[in-house]
């Protein structure tokens, strides 16, 4: 009749599916043509949902109640899941689906926007409760966030465990990388049960052994003891203020002068400033007419400078210089002013430490007796505790008798920095050889 045979055929072949129900197996180029980056929206979208359905029905998550061993009970149990949906890959078209780009390009973009928002509000500490009605102030603990970052670590997993099935030297990058990033998110989420951070006061008195935490008092398997508190302080620094109002001129930014072992003379407003003298330890001996201060290294001792303060205007001198003591002031003596006019005042501002840091006696179960120092972001570890320099008495100052120091324990922070490390050292690995491609 003059029509091609094929066109018949195919019909004929839509006919017989029709009326048998036959569905052709889905091969990877079907499976890819059906599953594209609008269902990866779509299942994280819904993940989302699923997400915040538990956080309004069941709460936040308690990450206390995942503490050893039940966190390892569930790693063991998630990482069996991740073998089960390999081993189904061909076999469940969404478990195929998590190894395609479409699934994870769409997961990146969810967990960025989630890590995103958590930088942008401000969090709430783990034991306190949400400041807002959804949960993004306590980001940690919000379902969304939790299940997107376990599907990103999933889809992670799974392309790690594929690559070491099938392993290709040239992939040794990627697969560092793969391995490293899956380590440092589960390490650091289910580990985060069994990380322990109290506060200690330690003195000269006596060994300190009782800590505080969230829920109370604590008995540490170990104590401190005070032997010496040491602080450097930042020059000092006069300023003028309002006698009236006690207020810096100006009132906003203030002018300051600060007084280091260079200066010789600086402007303040309308006034000179000169110092005579300069004793960074002092005290003051009264007398019948006045007050001077002498050099003393004892507690309380404060820091003192004789000031000499000239009147200018265009660059003239006006008027007679008004010379006078000028200190800060400590626990024992009260703060010393230079009074200019009635209502202005030069006065010495509080001086701000530069370093501090404690030289402390560790006493342990084992019968240790460690001596070390501990400074601010240089902390000391014994058995598995990191001590850190928290605080001291800040009314006490440089004399302070009392240290407060923050101690973490975290079991799982080994496991985090390996990831960390075999993440850098994928990317050192991806960066050489890319560059040996390039030529």
């Amino acid at each position: 009749l003059g029509i091609p045979a094929e066109p018949l055929f195919r019909s004929d072949l839509i006919v017989c599916r029709r009326a048998f129900d036959i569905t052709p197996i889905a091969s990877p180029s079907m499976f890819n043509a059906l599953w594209k980056m609008r269902e990866g929206f779509v299942t994280g979208a819904g993940l989302i949902l699923v997400g915040l359905l538990l956080q309004y029905t069941a709460g936040p998550i308690d990450w206390s109640a995942f503490a050893f061993p039940i966190n390892a009970i569930v790693l063991a149990f998630y990482l069996l899941l991740l073998v089960i949906i390999y081993a189904l890959r061909h076999r469940v078209r969404l478990f195929s689906f998590l190894f395609t780009v479409e699934a994870a390009v769409p997961t990146l973009i969810y967990a960025a926007i989630l890590t995103v928002a958590m930088g942008l509000t401000r969090q709430v500490a783990p034991h306190e409760r949400a400041i807002d009605p959804i949960g993004l102030t306590r980001m940690l603990s919000f379902w969304p966030f939790v299940l997107i970052y376990a599907r990103l670590s999933g889809i992670v997993g799974l392309i790690a465990i594929r690559q070491i099935l099938h392993f290709r030297l040239r992939e040794v990058p990627s697969l560092l990388s793969h391995i490293g990033l899956f380590i440092a998110i589960v390490a650091a989420t289910l580990g985060s049960a069994d990380m322990e951070r109290v506060k200690l006061k330690a003195t000269t008195d006596m060994p300190e052994w009782r800590a505080t935490h969230d829920q109370g008092f604590m008995e540490l398997p170990l104590a401190i003891q005070l032997e010496k508190f040491t602080i450097d302080e930042y020059p000092p620094k006069l300023l003028l203020i309002n006698s009236k109002t006690g207020k810096s001129i100006p009132e906003k930014n203030p002018q300051i002068v600060l007084i280091d072992k260079h200066f010789q003379e600086g402007m303040l407003s309308q006034w000179r400033i000169r110092v005579h003298k300069n004793y960074p330890l002092a005290a003051p001996v009264i007398t019948a007419d006045t007050t001077k201060y002498v050099e003393w290294g004892s507690s309380g001792a404060v820091t003192a400078l004789l000031v000499e303060a000239q009147p200018m205007k265009n660059g003239k001198e006006v008027g007679k210089p008004i010379i006078g003591w000028v200190t800060c002031g400590s626990y024992l003596f009260p703060f010393q002013e230079l009074k200019l006019t009635k209502d202005l005042s030069l006065v010495m501002a509080r001086r701000e430490p530069e370093r501090y840091a404690s030289r402390i006696h560790i006493y342990t179960q084992t019968q240790k007796n460690i001596v070390a120092t501990v400074e601010v972001n240089k902390p000391v570890t014994v058995d598995g505790w990191k001590i850190y320099q928290l605080s001291y008495d800040e009314a006490m100052g440089r004399w302070s008798e009392t240290s407060t120091f923050e101690l973490v324990k975290d079991p799982w922070l080994p496991a985090v920095y390996v990831g960390i490390y075999l993440l850098l050292a994928g990317a050192i690995l991806t960066f050489i050889t890319a560059q040996k491609r390039r030529r």
